[in-house]
Order: structure tokens, then C-alpha cells, then sequence
């Protein structure tokens, strides 16, 4: 018996028969010389069938044409393991998919004897991970479609919005009844304002995700903004028999902000508070430094949020049940703008509440001004 033959008396002692595993042994020409284990059942072949055979056989023909069943046998040949996985063929023809190595087995010379190659059959394994990546691109391509939907929805939500305040202007302006006028024109007005909040909440998500957003930053004290918000909102507080209280430092509080954008983030936060607290009930605006953060807080006594709904709060179009039943129009948008707003500052947001109707607080953190006054 020669070296070349002698190589799967080698394996056979070595290794124990098993159907998981096809064993396969090749001499230096890249024959088949033995078909061990699982190889029959994996591959469909009888060993007559495959002795003397190519190891090509088993490989796809496009894999034949890049001549990557040579390479397995010229990496093994350099004292390299080649592992692979890779489409092979049965004998019907279907393809399956292989996790193999292949191992040169020499002498004790170092004289290349031929090659051992264990094979696994895990399809299954392959065909999960293909349906998931699936899943994942229609995901993906769901998600490309809801952005593009958002934008179209902002652009045509705008468009109606000049002429619905002109005409509110012109029926004031044209009409013999002053008093159903301005109730009509009113009414017009509070629409188009709500409108108009829905399109730049829907616009700035968009223009958010897309990091479209220019920020245009200065060093300011924040108290002041903040003291200016809560005095607009004390008259829909009152309105509502919510009280609204802040609470400032006597100490200024730096920070590089946006002016604009950080009023809309503590405007969205203070609404949502006043929104969403029953008639007496209470909000307090709070800030503070701690360390080298200005830290911002949004407390109210109100509906509260369940534990399953914190971790996805900032994300668009989620919405808390009970402020659903509180508020049927609203889209989930928010509180999406406020955290990419806060976060294009370097900030961050959180949402903390004990559960239902025990209340919540929003706290911002932002970075203290480095060349503030």
C-alpha cells in the first residue's frame, strides 16, 4: 500500500464514523480517495461514485470557473487550514451550504501525503440568516418609504397653510358681523397654527434624520430663554388650572445653544407637560449646573408613562396610550424632534416616570459653555 492510499486508514483510525460530518480524503492530485462519515447522505454521491473524482465535483460551476476548489488545496498545501463557506451541490443538483476546513496530512518527513477535508451541511443555518437579511431590507426599504412619506406629508400640509390665513384675515376684515367674524377667524387661525406646528415637527424630523438641520450657535445664559418660555405658557397653564412654576439659579447658566432651536425643544417639552396633567396638577421648569452640564428637568404630576413605553418614548410616531386618549391628533413627533435637537447640541435626553398617573420628568443635559463670560 502506498503513501497516497494509506490516508484513510490514517483518518479512520483517528477519527470516529459519524453522519453529521462528511470525511473526505484526497490525494495530491485533488482526487477523491475516500468517502467517509456523512459524506453519502450530505452529498448524495455512493462512494463509487465519487472515487477517482475531481473535488470539483462538488463544488458550484461558478465556483469551478474562479478555480476555487484548486485554491482550498493550495492554501491547505502551504501549512494553512482553508476554511470555507460556501454553496456546494448535491447530486440532484440542489445546492447546500457547506462549512468545511481542509488539512494537508503529510508525513513524518514533511512529504505531502494528501488532504483531509471535513465537511458540515448547515442550509438551515444559511437560509435563516438569508430570510433575516431579508427581513432586514424590506425593513429598510419600509423605513426609506415612511421618510419620504413624512417629507411629502410636511410639504403638502404647508401648502394650505398662507391661504387659510389670508382668508382668515380677509373675513375679518370683509364682513358686516364682527362677532361671528372674529369667532370664525379664530377658530381658522387655531387650525392653521396647529397645522403649521404638525408640518415644521414633521419637516424638522426629516431634516434631522437626514442631518440637515444648521445650527447657529451662541453663548448665551439660559435662565433668561427659559424665564421667557414659562411667562408664554402661563396663561394655557391657568386655562387648563395646571400650575406652572420655575425654578432658576441666582448663578447664570452657559451653554452654546441654538436660540431658536433650544426654545422649541423646552416649548415642545413645558407643552407636553401641561398637556398631559390633569386640572390641578402641577409643572415645574428646573435647572441647574452639575459638574460641567447645565441640566434642564421638565417635572409635572400628570398621566405618567408605563415601563414598556419608556425606552421607545423618543422614537417617531410612538405615543403613550393614556396621551393618546388625551390628545387623539397628535403624531408621535415631538419628542423625536426634541431628542435629535437636543443631541445635535452634544446633549442628551431622558424620560423618567414611575408609571401611570404618577407623573414624569424630562431632564436635557447640555455641555456648559467652554468660553462662556
Amino acid at each position: 500500500m502506498d503513501a497516497e492510499t494509506s490516508i484513510a486508514q490514517l483518518v479512520e483510525r483517528f477519527l470516529a464514523v459519524t453522519r453529521e460530518y462528511a470525511v473526505i480524503c484526497i490525494n495530491r492530485r485533488g482526487e477523491i480517495e475516500a468517502w467517509l462519515g456523512g459524506a453519502a447522505e450530505i452529498f448524495g454521491y455512493e462512494e463509487h461514485e465519487v472515487i477517482g473524482a475531481p473535488l470539483g465535483l462538488l463544488f458550484t460551476e461558478e465556483d469551478r470557473a474562479r478555480g476555487l476548489d484548486a485554491q482550498e488545496l493550495q492554501i491547505a498545501a502551504t501549512g494553512s487550514r482553508s476554511e470555507d463557506d460556501r454553496w456546494h451541490v448535491r447530486k440532484d443538483g440542489t445546492r447546500i451550504w457547506i462549512t468545511g476546513t481542509m488539512q494537508a496530512v503529510r508525513d513524518r518527513n514533511g512529504a505531502l501525503l494528501g488532504y483531509v477535508k471535513v465537511a458540515r451541511d448547515r442550509t438551515d443555518l444559511q437560509t435563516r440568516v438569508e430570510r433575516l437579511e431579508q427581513r432586514v431590507a424590506a425593513a429598510e426599504a419600509s423605513e426609506m418609504g415612511t421618510r419620504a412619506f413624512v417629507r411629502t406629508l410636511g410639504h403638502e400640509m404647508r401648502n394650505p397653510l398662507t391661504p387659510l390665513q389670508n382668508s382668515a384675515y380677509i373675513l375679518r376684515k370683509a364682513s358686516s358681523s364682527p362677532e361671528t367674524v372674529e369667532k370664525v377667524a379664530a377658530i381658522i387661525e387655531d387650525q392653521v397654527r396647529a397645522l403649521r406646528r404638525m408640518a415644521e415637527d414633521l419637516m424638522d424630523a426629516s431634516r434631522i434624520e437626514l442631518g440637515k438641520v444648521p445650527l447657529h450657535l451662541e453663548t448665551i445664559d439660559l435662565r433668561a430663554p427659559l424665564h421667557d418660555i414659562c411667562i408664554g405658557f402661563q396663561d394655557s397653564a391657568t386655562s387648563k388650572g395646571v400650575d406652572l412654576t420655575s425654578l432658576l439659579p441666582r448663578g447664570a447658566l452657559y451653554a452654546d445653544v441654538d436660540r431658536e432651536r433650544f426654545q422649541q425643544v423646552m416649548q415642545n417639552l413645558i407643552a407636553n407637560a401641561i398637556r398631559y396633567t390633569p386640572a390641578g396638577g402641577r409643572v415645574w421648569v428646573k435647572a441647574t449646573q452639575e459638574e460641567s452640564d447645565v441640566v434642564i428637568r421638565v417635572q409635572d404630576t400628570g398621566v405618567g408613562i408605563g415601563a414598556e413605553m419608556l425606552p421607545k418614548l423618543f422614537t417617531l410616531f410612538s405615543r403613550e396610550a393614556k396621551a393618546e386618549d388625551l390628545e387623539p391628533s397628535g403624531l408621535g413627533i415631538g419628542l423625536a424632534v426634541v431628542k435629535g435637537l437636543v443631541e445635535l447640541h452634544k446633549g442628551t435626553v431622558q424620560a423618567r416616570s414611575s408609571g401611570a398617573g404618577k407623573g414624569s420628568e424630562f431632564t436635557v443635559r447640555l455641555p456648559v459653555s467652554s468660553v462662556a463670560p
